[in-house]
Formats: C-alpha cells, structure tokens, sequence
C-alpha cells in the first residue's frame, strides 16, 4: 500500500514504526510521534489526559500502515517468524549448553513473544472477579483481546459496547422466559 493521504498520518505511522524498531515503551514513542507530527499535546506524560487519548485514536487510524511498514521491512530484511524461530532454538542450545540461563531464558521470552504465545496465555487467565471497578472491567475486555494498554477514551467504549452486549442477552432471556410463561399448561 502506498504512503497515507494524510502526510501527518504517514509521517505518524513511520514515527510509531521506529519507535518500535527502536524498542522504546508504547506511551513514550506515541505521545512523541504525536507531538513530532504537529499535533498539540497539552498534557503529554499525563496517564488520563487528553493527548494520550488523541495520539490512541490516531494510531488506531494508522495501525494498517504501520503493520504494512513492518511487512516491508521484514521482507526486505528476508525475517520471517520460521526463520527467527529457528535462529532463537539455536542461541538457546548454545546458551544452555554454556549455562547461560538468562541468555536462555530472554531467547524463550522472545519466541513466545514472536509466536504470539504468551499473550494468549495472558488472555485466558484474565481475572474479572478481582475487578473492582467498571473502568478496571472495561480495561479487561480489552486486554482480554489483545489491546495490552487501553486509554481511557477506548475504555469507556467498551464499557458501552459490553452494556449493549448485556441488553441484549437480557433481551433473549425475558423472550425465552415469556415463551415458557404462554406454553405452560
């Protein structure tokens, strides 16, 4: 796919890309690319403020382009999961043959990591019972699907999509409760 319409968004995209390339954490690159862009970031660093929410809906807007750049790049470089997968199983005999365990044990973490293995595990032992909040559910179903970090703003959408959700299961349990209530003899 060609560059984005949008040249902020483009030039988003690839500041997002390097930063994660770069290894940086998420809020750091994201709040920075958005300010690198142009855009105003009044409360940068600020857990619930506004230019969080903003820069979250923007990589939501440019997260195709970024998972096309890292294609890209991955193609050019010749990676591919197989190929990364197998190199790991090789440091990670070299290092238990050496005793290294830390070096075995960061190959490990990183081929879940490649294998996408650790977060499904994540996924499935997310606890709603110890929630005490609705905002701590919201950010559960996200993590529940993948989203590691919500924002606020996402939070209180899936706070309204899961009250929908319930509506209508509540909708389908008073319909089968009325269909029994007529039926009886």
């Amino acid at each position: 796919m060609p560059a984005l319409a949008n040249p902020r968004h483009e030039r988003f995209a690839q500041l997002i890309f390097a930063g994660i390339i770069n290894g940086e954490r998420k809020p750091y690159y994201q709040h920075h690319a958005y300010a690198a862009v142009g855009y105003t970031a009044k409360d940068i660093g600020n857990r619930i403020g506004s230019a969080q929410a903003a820069s979250s809906r923007l990589l939501g807007k440019v997260l195709h382009r970024v998972r096309e750049l890292q294609a890209q790049a991955a193609e050019q470089t010749g990676e591919s999961a197989d190929k990364i997968v197998r190199e790991l199983n090789e440091v990670l005999t070299e290092a238990r043959a050496d005793k290294a365990h830390s070096a075995a044990v960061s190959a490990i973490a990183t081929k879940a990591k490649i294998l996408n293995i650790g977060e499904q595990q994540q996924r499935q032992q997310l606890d709603y019972n110890a929630c005490q909040s609705l905002h701590e559910i919201g950010e559960k179903l996200l993590q529940s699907i993948g989203f590691t970090s919500p924002d606020d703003v996402s939070i209180a959408q899936a706070l309204e999509l899961n009250n929908t959700f319930i509506s209508g299961l509540e909708r389908i349990r008073a319909e089968r409760e009325q269909l029994t209530i007529e039926h009886q003899p």
